[in-house]
């Protein structure tokens, strides 16, 4: 593996690591555990598949989370409140009234700990505290990126001395067509009957919406840029910030993103995917537990109970058409 300063935040260095398979080269720093490039060998030419910056401090300023693990809690909670065991609890709000993405410092802001690594894998880890933006118990976290052949796979595990919530996500902007291009060629399928219905502040309260024949059917492969028909609050909006609900369980495909030469699979164990589609040249697919779990009883649980473990993966496959 080869390691380079990247730079300083406060008085800590920042390094950036590369990955490296025969098709791969995947970039990563210390900083937020933010992919910052993945290069994939395609039919034509080497192809930079997520959008990055240059520079360090353009990761600190960042407001759109690229290539960031997020946590404690990806995506949004109501008022950022939540009530565990009997006690409410009050995480700090960035969206509004609401908490988005583990609130105002999450752990796409922290310098994490390069605890092992390979040629080819890096596992990162850190401490959060408890208390920290207003999250219960002590949690311990690691992040391990690898990769094999085709495959950028990550691995989250996750401790607590107390019971707390979690869910855990990397907000990669994907365009396998080279994000240098627009997403005018590339084509979305996700198997998925139904998203989470929101509000018009992106908050889910427990209801679904059927995709079947509307603006939000990826069954049938369709343009992640197609116009957005309907009533709904998706229409609505104009793009998709949309959780969809993953059909069966365990580690498995659950979404196709394919271009002109390049296709990726995404694979992972968990219920939800997020689809961000705001941006012209890129697209982010999030995997996760439903966004608002925390105060939604029929949505699958994100308690963490004391000393359980928290272990789920996901794998970004890629491969030429």
């Amino acid at each position: 593996m080869l390691s380079k300063f990247f730079g300083k935040v406060g008085q800590t260095d920042v390094y950036k690591h590369t990955l490296k398979s025969s098709v791969l080269e995947v970039d990563v720093i210390d900083y937020g555990c933010i992919i910052t490039d993945v290069r994939v060998k395609s039919l034509s030419d080497v192809k930079h598949v997520v959008l990055g910056y240059n520079t360090l401090e353009e990761y600190v300023d960042d407001q759109d989370y690229l290539g960031a693990v997020i946590g404690r809690f990806s995506n949004r909670i109501e008022n950022g409140r939540f009530t565990l065991n009997g006690k409410t609890y009050q995480t700090t709000c960035n969206e509004g009234a609401h908490s988005l993405h583990g609130g105002i410092n999450g752990f796409n802001t922290k310098v994490w700990k390069v605890a092992e690594r390979t040629v080819n894998s890096i596992r990162f880890e850190r401490l959060s505290l408890d208390g920290e933006e207003g999250f219960p118990a002590n949690l311990s976290v690691s992040v391990t990126y690898t990769v094999v052949d085709g495959e950028l796979q990550i691995d989250y595990l996750a401790t607590a001395d107390a019971d707390t919530v979690v869910s855990l996500t990397n907000h990669s902007y994907f365009n396998v067509d080279g994000v240098d291009k627009d997403l005018g060629g590339v084509t979305l399928y996700i198997d998925a009957d139904y998203i989470t219905l929101t509000d018009k502040e992106l908050i889910p309260h427990g209801e679904f919406f059927a995709v079947g024949g509307t603006c939000c059917d990826f069954k049938k492969i369709a343009p992640v840029k197609r116009k957005l028909f309907g009533d709904n609050v998706v229409a609505n909006r104009g793009f998709f910030d949309d959780n969809f609900v993953l059909n069966c369980k365990g580690l498995r495909k659950v979404a196709t993103l394919s271009g002109k030469e390049l296709n990726m699979d995404v694979l992972t164990d968990r219920e939800g995917l997020q689809v961000y589609s705001e941006k012209d040249n890129a697209v982010a697919l999030e995997t996760q537990n439903f966004p608002n779990a925390v105060n939604c009883s029929n949505f699958p649980s994100a308690v963490l109970k004391k000393n359980d473990i928290y272990q789920t993966k996901t794998i970004y496959k890629f491969y030429n058409k």
